[in-house]
Order: C-alpha cells, then sequence, then structure tokens
C-alpha cells in the first residue's frame, strides 16, 4: 500500500506539484491530429494535466494551444472567433495570436502600450505520427520521443482516443497488471477459439506468473512468466516508459502497439492508442476493426470520445452473458479494463490496498514515478529520460523458455526488447 502522502503524489499533477512538475518536463500526447479544426473552424477545448485549454488552427495553418480563459476578464476562448491570424474574445475583442501575443485590443485607446504587455498562456504544439504533442513546461522544449511509429507513412498507423473516468495511475496500473489477464478477460466456456483469452491457453494454465522487473534509463520491462505443459515458461515483456506509456506484445502477426495514459485532470485521464506495422501498410480487415473499437481500441459514442459502455450505464453489463460465456458479461477488454479501474473510485485510496507477488509492476511503476518526480521538484532539473529520445525506440515482446532461463539471461529475446535503429519500410 502507498502513504496518503505518496498517493498525492503519484495522482496529482497540476501546476506546482511534483508529478505535474516531472509530467511538464516532457512532451504531452494530447489529442488526435484528425481532431484539430481547420483553419477556418472554431477552437476546441482540451483539458491535460488539470489545466483547461483551447485548440485551434490559425488562417495560416499554425496550431494553437491557449490558456482556455482570456487574459482580460477570464472569459472563454472557446466561444471565440478564429479570425485572421488568432482567435478573438467575443467578450471585448482582444485577439491572440498562437504564440499567444496580442494582436488587437480594440478596447484600449489608440497606440496603448498594453497590448505588447499582455499575453495569453501558449504552449509549443508539434505533430508527428499523427498525434498533436504539447509541451508545458518550462525552458525550451526537450526532443520528442523516438517512438518506432513516429516515423512511419500515415498508412502503416492507426490512432484513436478515448476518455476513462478514473486517475491516470490507476488506468494505467491495470495494462501493467498481467495476472488479472486469466480471470478478468477469459471466457466461461473456453474453447479455441477464445479471443478474450489474448494468448489462449498460457494464461489459463498458469494463472500465478512470476515476475522479473527489469529497469531501464526510461523506465522499466515489467517481464511475467508462466508454466506450461512442456516444463517451459511463456514470458511477456511489458514496458512501462516515462511518465505515462505502455507497450504489450502482439498476438503473432498482429500490429504493434502503444498506449499513453495522459491526465486532463487528477480524476480523468486520455486514452490514446496507437497500433502500427513498421514494415507494410495497415490492412483493411484489420484497420476496420480498429475503426469500429475492436480488440485494441475502445468503442465510443460516434462523434465523441465518450466510451459506449461506461459507469453510467454499468458498462452494458450483460448477466446472461455472465453466466454462460464471459466472466465479466461486459464487451471487449478495453470495457473490462475500464470497469474495474472506475469501479475503484476516481482516485483509489491506496492506504486500504493488500498487496501480493501479482502486484510487482504496479509497485515498480508507483515507485519509478514517485521517487522520479520528488528527484525533479528536489534537483529543479529534467529526468534525463526526456533528453534520450531513443530510450522510446522499444518493443513489448513474448517467448517460450526453459524453465529454469530468467528473460534477462536471454540474448535474442532481449534484443528485440532494447532500443533499436529505425526499421526498413516498404510501400
Amino acid at each position: 500500500m502507498l502513504s496518503k502522502e505518496n498517493n498525492d503524489v503519484l495522482t496529482r499533477t497540476g501546476q506546482g506539484t511534483p508529478m505535474g512538475k516531472l509530467m511538464r518536463s516532457f512532451w504531452t500526447p494530447a489529442m488526435l491530429e484528425r481532431e484539430i479544426p481547420a483553419a477556418d473552424e472554431p477552437p476546441v477545448r482540451l483539458a491535460l494535466l488539470g489545466e483547461s485549454l483551447v485548440v485551434f488552427r490559425d488562417t495560416e495553418g499554425r496550431i494553437g494551444v491557449l490558456d482556455e480563459h482570456c487574459p482580460h476578464r477570464g472569459a472563454s476562448l472557446f466561444f471565440g472567433r478564429n479570425e485572421a491570424g488568432g482567435v478573438r474574445c467575443v467578450y471585448h475583442g482582444w485577439k491572440f495570436s498562437v504564440e499567444g501575443k496580442c494582436l488587437d485590443m480594440p478596447t484600449e485607446p489608440a497606440g496603448s502600450p498594453m497590448c505588447s504587455k499582455v499575453r495569453a498562456t501558449a504552449y509549443p504544439a508539434r505533430l508527428a505520427g499523427g498525434v498533436l504533442w504539447v509541451y508545458m513546461g518550462e525552458g525550451d522544449a526537450p526532443p520528442l520521443p523516438d517512438f518506432e511509429w513516429l516515423g512511419l507513412p500515415d498508412d502503416h498507423i492507426y490512432a484513436s482516443r478515448w476518455e476513462q473516468d478514473c486517475n491516470y495511475a490507476q488506468a494505467m496500473e491495470g495494462e501493467l497488471d498481467s495476472a488479472h489477464v486469466g480471470f478478468l478477460h477469459s471466457l466461461v466456456n473456453k474453447t479455441e477459439g477464445d479471443a478474450q483469452a489474448l494468448t489462449g491457453q498460457y494464461f489459463h494454465d498458469d494463472k500465478a506468473p512470476v515476475w522479473k522487473i527489469l529497469p531501464t534509463p526510461a523506465g522499466f520491462m515489467a517481464c511475467n512468466g508462466r508454466r506450461t505443459a512442456e516444463g517451459q515458461r511463456y514470458w511477456r515483456l511489458n514496458q512501462f516508459l516515462m511518465p505515462f506509456y505502455t507497450m504489450i506484445p502482439p498476438h503473432p502477426d498482429d500490429a504493434h502497439l502503444v498506449r499513453m495514459w495522459v491526465p486532463m485532470t487528477d480524476e480523468r485521464c486520455w486514452v490514446i492508442c496507437v497500433t502500427f506495422r513498421p514494415d507494410r501498410r495497415l490492412g483493411d480487415k484489420e484497420l476496420a476493426a480498429w475503426c469500429n473499437g475492436d480488440v485494441a481500441h475502445r468503442k465510443v459514442v460516434p462523434g465523441t470520445t465518450r466510451p459506449t459502455e461506461r459507469l453510467d450505464n454499468n458498462y452494458l453489463i450483460d448477466r446472461q452473458l455472465q453466466k454462460t460465456v464471459s466472466f465479466t458479461g461486459i464487451a471487449g477488454v478495453r470495457a473490462q479494463d475500464a470497469m474495474v479501474c472506475e469501479t475503484a473510485g476516481a482516485i483509489v485510496d491506496r492506504t486500504r490496498e493488500n498487496l501480493g507477488s501479482s502486484d510487482r509492476a504496479v509497485v515498480a511503476m508507483r515507485r519509478t514515478l514517485i521517487d522520479a518526480a520528488l528527484a525533479c521538484e528536489d534537483r529543479g532539473t529534467r529526468p534525463e529520460a526526456s533528453l534520450m529520445p531513443h530510450l522510446y525506440r522499444v518493443r513489448a515482446t513474448q517467448t517460450v523458455l526453459p524453465e529454469d532461463l530468467d528473460p534477462d539471461k536471454a540474448e535474442a529475446l532481449m534484443s528485440t526488447a532494447r532500443p533499436m535503429e529505425a526499421p526498413a519500410v516498404q510501400a
């Protein structure tokens, strides 16, 4: 369990908090490129790290990310007019550029020096890999993390974004907790076609995996191993990368994926999922499934980022299905994961937990982030990982090894998980 003080460090990400400072040392993935308004469209709202922002494109196509509240009297710029070169507040007509510079102050006398002194809070923004990245920290922005998918053609990548109604940390814990897979995602009457069992028989035959946590300069690899019938052990090497990235291994022949658990507020988070193929374009069948919210992605209400299965509709649980087919009666792995995280409360009270050996990856994630946040606050320096983008060019992986061989002793396995060179791309 965590003390209340450490739980606060872990879960509070607003300005002036240790975790908020740590996260603002990195570029923050904020929304999808296709969600950004066109140059002739009004701003859209964006909640990020406890801040209320607006996003717009000016008439030159540049992207602006501004504090939602006008620096004059605090009116919302969401209701502003996207005019030549900037967004104009409808309260008194003050207009601001994408850099936050005041371009026009029509309620003040001509020649007033006030216009040059007032600025809206503005954050640098960049597009990469179909995602809008925002830098909300102090000083010069660091390099973008060198994720494998960022250099790939558009037709090799699919990204989606949805909301989750709990703190980012407990949402991310569900991804790192591999011990739940044989229960939460299983079927009552398992068959060979049990798609929800993920890698199938391994999760059903051994429900108490052994763990080995391998620290890396940007986080750690959460290695979990299950015995097989042949006296071997099936190992999954999941990746955790600061401050809120996870990777889990794909099925054979499936696309790779990265998930981002980005705080909206302390009680809600964005989940951004990117699925990609490094060596070829995405197939029409898998792309259609992802667009429909199947498998790696989440079903959402059309035109929104709100999931269709939510706490306020009990995740559309089907009790008859729970008796006869699904262990939970909830359709979809992503909805099942959200249910167990969200029903613990918006910010779970970790002083009441009783953790076991199966929680080692969760404990490692908490300790890694808390230590990094406190060090960032105490030293006043950037975390090293934010300055070493190559550390993010890694993969989650899996294999079957002899039972007496630990994963970090298998060089072929480890070479697929460590930072890699850019792959060759085929048309």
